[in-house]
Order: structure tokens, then C-alpha cells, then sequence
């Protein structure tokens, strides 16, 4: 199997000079109050592939607060669905990673925002909401000040956790009573978290040696269980690290008793839940990040992988383990710069979210395997 062919979608376009300031890393205050910026710059954050309407829902960094969409394949058309009428807080600028469906044609998500510490105290935080048929929800705001990275949904037991930023902690959130159960600081900022078998959530903490290690946290006990394996990551002063940014990049639940994650390193891992025990794969390509990562034809691992310009996409085999590079996302015009979320049609289709670049808004790219 390979990639055949790829294109991109343009939701919207911002000319390079007018982006200088996000370039030269400005204040979040300045750039959320930059008319250019608020209305055309844009970064695809996460999707989600509705089986059901045949189309695919994406989460957005959006400085204007329009952060869901809907995009049309068979007619390459973006559809706004409104987020920015309704959201209250300015600061509440995209849906960084979490856009989990509740098998009844509706969205969890969580809003995330990019706010200056001076600013912390007074900000909202981020609020989790669910959306079905037009009509959005506010289910409440986990931890008051601070904002949604990401959440997973444990739809038996109605929980939302997550992990916040710019002050990391882990939540718990009882989404029927609208109220946060527990929470607290792990130190170590996670993409995602994973969701086993058992209902115990994963992610990671730092240790008192600065290493991000795991951790995994089950609702009925309410006490976090501490790993002290290191998991390997970028160098602290990497361009895409932040202070207390931790390895793991995706995360899943493979489907076969194991856990599957990606790290910014570019490396793929499993996680025995029973045992707490790690095994490295090893690295589909020769790169940084893995920040994509589902389950795709055949049962295989379908993940994306990359930086730079130089972004793809692999399957890995979890009964061979072979890895399948399939191929770059790059098309006659433009490439990806690099992949943050990825999405499978169940067929043929495999759509990635663009983020960060900083020369033009970002695209959602399509690509098709064969």
C-alpha cells in the first residue's frame, strides 16, 4: 500500500508579511488583536471522520474563536458551524487536540487557548462542549484560569479527563453533574491520553529528575498510580518544546488489549496496561514527531510522521511489526509543513490536519492510498 495521490484545501489564505509577528514569536495579546491575523491565519488541529454524514469534522486555532467546521469530500466545500456566536471567551482560540464523537452523530470537545501569564489570573480557562445538530452545549470549565490541551471521553461512566495549559494539570471532569472529581499538577504536558480496557486513563508526570514518565488514573479510586520508566523526548531547547512539554504526541487504544502512543521524537511505542510495561517499535522514518495516530485498513497502525516540509504518512503492522512508509503529503504546489492530526474514511481516504507554519495559513490535506 502507498499514497497515489494527495491534495490540499485551502479553508483560508493570510499573505506571509502579514504574519511576521506570529513569526518573530509576539505576544498572544498583540496577535489575538491583529485584524489580519483574527480573521484569515488559521492551523488544523483536529479531525475526526463522521461516518455517519460522510464528512470530516475539524478543530481549529482560529484567533477570531470560529473553531468547528465541517469539510465536504465529494464537494471540496468548508462549512462553518457557528462555534463564534455562541463561545464567550476570547481567549478560547482552538480545539488543540480532542474532537471525540459520541457514536450518535455529536462532539465532545474542549476549548484551548493561548494566553500570556499576566493575563492567567484573569482568564476564563478552557470549557468543555459538546455539539450535535447545530446546537452547542457549555458542559463547564474543568479548571477555572487555565485551558484544554486535549480530553479523552469515557462515555460508560460519563468522564471527560484532560490535561491543562499554560499550568499542566490532569482532570477529571463528571460531565452529567457538571463538576470536577479530582485533579492535579503533573509537570508533563501530553498530546493525548490514553484510554484502556479497564477505563484507566493514561499520561505522563515528571519525576524530580525532570524525566516525563507515566502515569495512569482510574475514576473509582481517584488515585493516580506513578510509573518511573523515563520516556525519551526532544531537547528542552527544541523549537518545539515549552517548558514542561512532555514526549507523547498521539495516543491511542489499539483494539488488540495494548496502547499505542507517539512520541516527538518520531518514535512509536506499546503499552502493556496490565503491566505498566513499555516496549519501543522503533521509528517509521528517519524524523521527528509522530503526532498522528489511529487505527487504519486492515487493522494496522495508521500514523503520520514528520516536520518541516518533509511530513508523511506509515503503517505499522502490530502482528509483523513492520512499519510501511507510505509516502509524503505533499501535492504540485505545496507541502506539508507538519501533521497534527489524522483521520481515516474507512476506505481509501486519509485526511491530515496542518499546524504551525509559520509562511502561510495552514491547509487540510487529503490523500488517497491505494
Amino acid at each position: 500500500m502507498r499514497i497515489s495521490n494527495v491534495k490540499h484545501h485551502v479553508l483560508k489564505e493570510v499573505p506571509s508579511r502579514a504574519i511576521e509577528n506570529y513569526r518573530k514569536s509576539a505576544f498572544f495579546k498583540v496577535l489575538r488583536t491583529d485584524p489580519t491575523l483574527r480573521n484569515n491565519w488559521v492551523s488544523l488541529t483536529a479531525v475526526n471522520w463522521n461516518p455517519t454524514e460522510n464528512c470530516l469534522y475539524i478543530g481549529l486555532t482560529a484567533y477570531d474563536g470560529d473553531l468547528l467546521w465541517r469539510f465536504w469530500p465529494d464537494s471540496a466545500k468548508f462549512e462553518s458551524l457557528g462555534f463564534k456566536e455562541v463561545a464567550t471567551d476570547p481567549q478560547g482560540i482552538k480545539i488543540h487536540r480532542g474532537l471525540v464523537p459520541d457514536n450518535e452523530g455529536g462532539y465532545y470537545f474542549g476549548t484551548a487557548g493561548l494566553v500570556d501569564l499576566d493575563e492567567r489570573n484573569d482568564a476564563l480557562g478552557g470549557a468543555i462542549y459538546y455539539y450535535r445538530k447545530g446546537h452547542y452545549e457549555c458542559l463547564g470549565i474543568p479548571v477555572p484560569h487555565d485551558y484544554i490541551q486535549n480530553i479523552g471521553v469515557d462515555l460508560k461512566r460519563q468522564r471527560i479527563y484532560g490535561v491543562t495549559y499554560p499550568v499542566i494539570y490532569f482532570f477529571d471532569y463528571d460531565f452529567k453533574n457538571r463538576r470536577t472529581l479530582f485533579s492535579f499538577f503533573t509537570g508533563s504536558h501530553f498530546h493525548e491520553c490514553g484510554l484502556d480496557d479497564d477505563g484507566y486513563v493514561w499520561g505522563t508526570w515528571s519525576n524530580r529528575r525532570g524525566q516525563h514518565c507515566l502515569f495512569r488514573y482510574h475514576p473509582d479510586e481517584r488515585k493516580p498510580e506513578f510509573y518511573e520508566e523515563p520516556i525519551p523526548t526532544l531537547d528542552p531547547n527544541h523549537e518545539f518544546n515549552f517548558p514542561m512539554n512532555g514526549p507523547i504526541d498521539s495516543f491511542i487504544n489499539g483494539g488488540d488489549g495494548y496502547l499505542y502512543f507517539g512520541t516527538t521524537l518520531g518514535e512509536l511505542y506499546r503499552l502493556d496496561p496490565k503491566r505498566g510495561k513499555l516496549l519501543s517499535l522503533g521509528k517509521p522514518a528517519d524524523t521527528i514527531r509522530l503526532s498522528g495516530l489511529t487505527v487504519g485498513p486492515e487493522g494496522k497502525l495508521l500514523g503520520s510522521y514528520g516536520a518541516y516540509d518533509e511530513t508523511g504518512l506509515f503503517l505499522y503492522d502490530t502482528t509483523t511489526g513492520q512499519f510501511t512508509n507510505l509516502g509524503l503529503m505533499r501535492d504540485d504546489t505545496a507541502s506539508c509543513f507538519m501533521i497534527h492530526d489524522i483521520a481515516w474514511d474507512g476506505d481509501s481516504r486519509v485526511f491530515a490536519a496542518e499546524t504551525d507554519n509559520v509562511d502561510r495559513s495552514a491547509y487540510l490535506w487529503e490523500a488517497w492510498l491505494e
